[in-house]
């Protein structure tokens, strides 16, 4: 009887842990949540990374990072729920503007 009962439990429990794993695994955010949620340091990091991969494919980038992240910026504000990611979004702006030439 004891078994049955532990046996039982056990399966409650490992059946309530994969449900809450799959809700998790769920909630996804937006690129603008993602966006959003980095502090200026981070959103730097991520654009000078964005910036640098474009240089190495042989694009002149004519401005520097923070004019990048203020588009962006503005872009994610305006644009909710905003889902195109941030090396596209940082493309369009700059090859747009015109501060990103080949």
């Amino acid at each position: 009887m004891l078994n049955k009962v532990c046996l039982l439990l056990t399966a409650f429990a490992i059946t309530f842990a994969l449900y809450g794993c799959s809700e998790k695994e769920e909630s996804v955010q937006t690129t603008a949540e993602f966006w959003n949620g980095l502090d200026r340091n981070q959103k730097h990091i991520l654009v000078s990374t964005e910036l640098h991969l474009l240089k190495a494919s042989g694009f002149t980038i004519l401005v520097e990072e923070y004019y990048f992240i203020d588009r962006l910026d503005s872009y994610y504000n305006d644009n909710q729920p905003g889902h195109l990611p941030v090396k596209d979004a940082l493309k369009k702006i700059g090859f747009s503007a015109g501060v990103i030439q080949t």
